[in-house]
């Protein structure tokens, strides 16, 4: 008996400080993630087109390698980490698309309410990327990024499930509607101010 207690002690041990190693160096992994998409849109507003596309490549390839990795292990899979990083580059390709190509981005790989999420959390980059044109004065195609605004919020609002199943989406809309109505009135009030210009 004492053997075989012994025995299994080991097997349990090797498998817990294993996924405790793995956790750590995801961890590690998906921070410098979140950092890479972050300075993609960073280098969005600052018109570097270039080197954001050629960081969010980057993102998501680690992300693919990472959550392969992590599958093997569901208790860190499902513990918050990924998504949060997930999210994050999802905002950032949702930000490159509609800036770059007025676009939405295809769901792909990635998991669906992370998706939800970082498409919803990308309506701040552009009311700032429409703020940025009106204060520069190059308003000639704000209302088509108002008008992608408010195609997110309306395709967002088809998701309203409970909180523990959406990781508090309810939450994201509120926002997404407040800001929403904030680049309105300021486009507005931008129009008025001109039109008493002329």
């Amino acid at each position: 008996m004492e053997k075989k207690l012994k025995n299994l002690k080991d097997k349990i041990l090797k498998f817990l400080e294993e996924e405790d190693r793995i956790r750590e160096e995801s961890i590690k992994v998906l921070r410098e993630i979140t950092r890479m998409a972050t300075s993609s849109i960073k280098r969005i507003h600052q018109e570097d087109l270039k080197n954001s596309k050629r960081e969010l490549e980057n993102c998501i390839k680690k992300l693919k390698e990472i959550k392969k990795k992590l599958k093997k292990y569901p208790e860190i899979y499902y513990q918050g980490f990924l998504h949060q990083a997930e999210k994050e580059v999802v905002e950032a390709i949702a930000t490159y698309e509609i800036i770059v190509r007025k676009n939405i981005p295809e769901m792909n790989d990635f998991d669906p309410i992370s998706y939800l999420h970082g498409v919803c959390e990308s309506l701040g980059e552009i009311r700032r990327y429409i703020l940025d044109r009106m204060r520069k004065r190059k308003v000639m195609d704000i209302e088509d990024y108002l008008n992608i605004m408010d195609d997110i919020y309306y395709f967002i609002l088809n998701f309203q499930y409970p909180d523990a199943i959406t990781r508090s989406l309810r939450r994201q809309i509120d926002y997404a509607r407040g800001i929403i109505e904030k680049t309105r009135g300021e486009i507005t009030t931008y129009y008025l101010f001109k039109k008493k210009d002329r």
